[in-house]
């Protein structure tokens, strides 16, 4: 082979490899757009659902749907104050019963004992003497008010669960 041809065998060679590096960069930046617009579409519908269940929320007080979820024996100790809450009562409902359901069989035989008070920002309802771990449906529900729910002794007792949610900061109506 004569020189001038090895060369242009090389450089075609060379020519071959940037294509193929520059086709390689240019689908993986094809890809890069493509997953960016997804991201941002989920981050969207993420946003109005949350709007739309912000709008759906109002504030309630604790106290009144926490006696509504449970059973009229359960000793329920509350504070004498409003504890407002900003939820979608539907799921704030749901969620109390839930836990009421999954603590009433635990419980001990002097019944379901339930105590409920404000720490700091936040509403704290303990189910007493339960020894449960949570269901993972009720901490969803729980995350998704802003909360969480998990298993907790009580002033040094016996395993229950504890339900934490953030109060609401502005004025209360009662709805």
């Amino acid at each position: 082979m004569q020189t001038g041809n090895l060369g242009l065998v090389i450089a075609g060679a060379v020519g071959l490899g940037f294509a193929g590096v520059f086709g390689l960069m240019a689908s993986l930046l094809v890809a890069n757009l493509r997953d960016g617009a997804r991201a941002r579409e989920a981050a969207a519908r993420a946003r109005d659902e949350a709007l739309q269940r912000l709008g759906r929320s109002t504030v309630h007080d604790l106290r009144a749907l926490l006696g509504a979820a449970l059973p009229h024996h359960a000793a329920i100790e509350l504070p004498p104050r409003a504890v407002p809450v900003l939820a979608v009562e539907s799921e704030l409902r749901e969620l109390l019963a839930q836990i009421a359901a999954q603590a009433l069989p635990a419980a001990p035989r002097d019944g379901l004992r339930v105590h409920a008070r404000i720490e700091g920002t936040q509403a704290v309802v303990h189910w007493r003497d339960v020894g449960a771990t949570p269901a993972r449906a009720c901490e969803r529900i729980a995350a998704s008010l802003g909360g969480r729910l998990y298993a907790a002794s009580h002033a040094g007792g016996p395993l229950g669960l504890t339900l934490r949610l953030p109060l609401h900061s502005g004025e209360f109506h009662k709805v």
